[in-house]
């Protein structure tokens, strides 16, 4: 398995917080862990455009553009190192 640099409990208590359905969660912690759609639609018996459609909703319920953004949400500053902070 890639080396997801987080826990899945870590992730679990982020995650859960979107509201993700169980498939979503076990989907975005597959991402997270640097799984590409393809091996996590092989590895879950699915096709991958229905792993593209979970992600859609997952994006949008997390509030994200993107892959880049979903896993940032998951680094230790919760995805605000490449924000600008002056305005906080």
């Amino acid at each position: 398995m890639n080396d997801p640099g987080i826990s899945k409990e870590k992730y679990l208590q982020i995650a859960r917080r979107f509201g993700l359905t169980g498939r979503q969660l076990e989907l975005g912690y597959l991402k997270v862990s640097g799984f590409s759609n393809r091996r996590i639609a092989y590895m879950l018996g699915i096709s991958e455009q229905t792993v593209k459609n979970h992600f859609t909703a997952i994006y949008e319920k997390a509030w994200v553009p993107g892959r880049a953004e979903f896993r940032a949400l998951f680094s230790d500053d919760g995805g605000l190192s490449g924000q600008n902070r002056s305005s906080e």
